[in-house]
């Protein structure tokens, strides 16, 4: 069986831990252009830019000349969603659900009443941020506010704003607080030129963070693994506290695949849900080796080899710590 996906984060070692499992799969991976290329998959090939129309059709000839399966689209799942391919195409939910997971506003609003639920704010301009900071700030008690870009991914655009020095996060960027002043600047500046993207503003959460890497089947859990982050190392279980709060999550949006659910702690000792992103995480290949499974049975469900009532689920707790490497590529030619 041949898989495809399409543009994604830290899709090489997914696919390495996905036909190590099972010499039956060939999984492929496409990255942008002038992207770096690791070893991994199968083969990996460069997406051209290019508009929608041109996209699907680069698409398609991809799928028949490679004889493609299964398609896994992790970027422009709509358009390929409304697309005529000549393969089985794999989603973890439906279109209108993904999009409302992508929204931070729109998915707090849908888990509102819940105990895991986190404030959230739409600051749609420096307006609202200047009126909602004093009101917002009388019910975070001694917790600090954040912001956040409503639609984005990887942390971009988080801030912590605080009053403390102007030069905080010039002196220190990687604490991500800026004084609360100088951000609404910059989003007036921004607003001067062109409209402003909404931001959410919420409670800063001091964690720790627990990330559930979580394999699915219509809304079913069928194993995970919760990495907390502590310092330098994560500490990976398969049984954790939080499990009834993400199958919650599961259940309430029917995910499907391997998807990601975060949590963090916040200053009160109660945990909320952060998002959840419904693609699996970079971090999603650190048990593999160690016996947890995970992508090997979604690979395993994937091709028919499993069913998922023949999904074992280990007892394991164990921490990990990561490591990284240089290696000379080339010799560079003498001037």
């Amino acid at each position: 069986m041949r898989i495809w996906f399409n543009r994604g984060f830290s899709l090489a070692p997914i696919a390495k831990a996905m036909m190590a499992a099972d010499p039956t799969l060939e999984v492929v991976i496409s990255v942008g252009e002038n992207m770096p290329v690791y070893a991994g998959a199968q083969e990996t090939w460069a997406e051209p830019t290019l508009d929608d129309e041109a996209y699907v059709a680069w698409v398609r000839k991809q799928i028949e000349e490679n004889e493609i399966d299964l398609l896994i689209p992790t970027r422009r799942r709509k358009l390929l969603a409304s697309a005529e391919l000549p393969c089985a195409v794999h989603f973890p939910a439906d279109i209108d659900t993904l999009e409302l997971l992508e929204d931070k506003f729109a998915f707090a609003n849908a888990i509102a009443g819940e105990d895991f639920h986190l404030k959230t704010v739409n600051i749609g301009s420096a307006a609202d941020l200047e009126a909602t900071l004093p009101l917002f700030a009388t019910l975070l008690d001694d917790a600090s506010p954040c912001v956040k870009p409503r639609n984005g991914v990887n942390g971009h655009g988080f801030w912590r704003l605080t009053n403390k020095s102007p030069l905080s996060h010039v002196i220190n960027p990687d604490a991500r607080a800026m004084h609360q002043d100088l951000f609404l600047a910059a989003l007036r500046a921004e607003e001067a030129v062109r409209p402003l993207a909404p931001f959410v503003l919420m409670e800063y959460l001091p964690g720790p963070e627990v990330s559930f890497d979580v394999l699915c089947d219509h809304g079913i859990i069928l194993k995970y693994v919760a990495r907390t982050k502590e310092a330098a190392y994560q500490r990976l279980q398969t049984y954790h506290p939080l499990e009834a709060q993400a199958r919650n999550l599961v259940a309430r949006f029917g995910l499907h695949g391997v998807i990601n659910v975060q949590f963090r702690k916040a200053k009160d000792g109660s945990w909320k849900a952060l998002e959840i992103n419904a693609r699996p995480a970079g971090g999603s290949v650190y048990g593999e080796e160690f016996g947890t499974g995970l992508l090997a049975d979604w690979g395993g469900l994937l091709s028919g080899r499993l069913t998922p009532d023949t999904i074992s689920r280990p007892d394991l707790d164990f921490k990990i710590k990561t490591t990284s490497s240089i290696t000379k590529m080339s010799e560079m030619p003498t001037p």
